[in-house]
């Protein structure tokens, strides 16, 4: 009885493809213990899976290239988290080539009915992005997050896992912004509007969230009220109030210490001289005005 090559070629890959994916779920494994040995033991399982893979015609099938994809992210993401820039190219190596396999995968996939090509290429730029703010190239950083944003948020608030890349990308542009805000030359006025718009979408969505009982993203609502209140006492401080009264129910423990840390700096920015207030002038009136609402938020908040 002759075996069809064919089928003998199936199975071998099918073989194949079932070691890469074992090698994939023991660095999972060990990712998930978090401590440097494990985490170190992870990044070589990992290696290990994408070396298998190479051996697949991926484009041949959307089951191997979002694996490979998937083990590519993840081992770009482990050396950065253990070896943080110093193994830099090594990371960017598995992110430029997890992207192309991903971005042709994408474009075949519908994400209606298999979303994880998608997910994980939003992942992928996610954690390109936030290498790259670790190395201090914003400018390069900001595209790459606002990419994965993109991928992200059409479905942020039907699904859980999308939120939270979301969530994480809106944190990382916010990251690139923070600094490009006070670089020289910057358009302050343009770069403020993008953050706080940025922030106050992400609180929003957060709340959405946690309407449903999903209380998994109060880390980062913390991180976005922290930014938020830099943003707004520094650029507008007459929103500030009322940004911190909206979200401080959402910002977790350190809301309050955030938000009375906020107000103390902004209020040491009063004049005391108050020949710099001019009575009856609209624009000392509403200083004015801003720091007694302050006070008294101040004053709300440690009652």
């Amino acid at each position: 009885m002759s075996v069809d090559p064919a089928d003998s070629r199936s199975a071998q890959f099918t073989n194949v493809y079932e070691l890469g994916v074992a090698w994939m779920n023991r660095g999972h494994a060990l990712m998930q213990q978090g401590d440097g040995t494990n985490l170190t033991e992870a990044i070589t399982s990992y290696a290990q899976a994408i070396t298998v893979f190479r051996q697949l015609p991926v484009t041949e099938n959307a089951r191997w290239a979002n694996s490979f994809g998937a083990a590519l992210m993840n081992h770009g993401q482990l050396i950065h988290r253990v070896h943080g820039h110093a193994r830099a190219s090594e990371s960017f190596a598995s992110f430029d080539r997890a992207i192309s396999i991903l971005v042709p995968l994408c474009a075949t996939e519908p994400s209606a009915t298999n979303p994880w090509p998608r997910r994980i290429l939003a992942g992928t730029l996610l954690n390109r992005a936030n290498l790259l703010i670790d190395l201090a190239n914003f400018e390069t950083a900001a595209p790459s997050a606002r990419h994965a944003f993109a991928l992200s948020a059409p479905s942020e608030r039907a699904e859980p896992v999308d939120a939270e890349l979301s969530l994480k990308s809106r944190r990382a542009i916010c990251d690139t912004l923070g600094q490009l805000l006070v670089a020289p030359g910057a358009d302050q006025a343009a770069i403020a509007s993008e953050a706080s718009d940025l922030v106050d979408d992400a609180l929003e969505l957060i709340r959405h969230w946690s309407a449903q009982g999903q209380p998994a993203f109060t880390p980062l609502a913390s991180r976005f009220f922290r930014f938020g209140t830099q943003l707004y006492r520094s650029h507008q401080v007459h929103f500030l109030g009322e940004f911190i009264t909206e979200n401080i129910s959402i910002a977790g423990p350190e809301g309050k210490a955030i938000a009375i840390e906020s107000i103390d700096t902004a209020l040491a920015g009063q004049p005391t001289d108050q020949k710099f207030l001019t009575i009856g002038d609209p624009v000392s009136e509403r200083r004015l005005q801003v720091w007694r609402e302050l006070s008294a938020l101040r004053e709300q908040l440690l009652a």
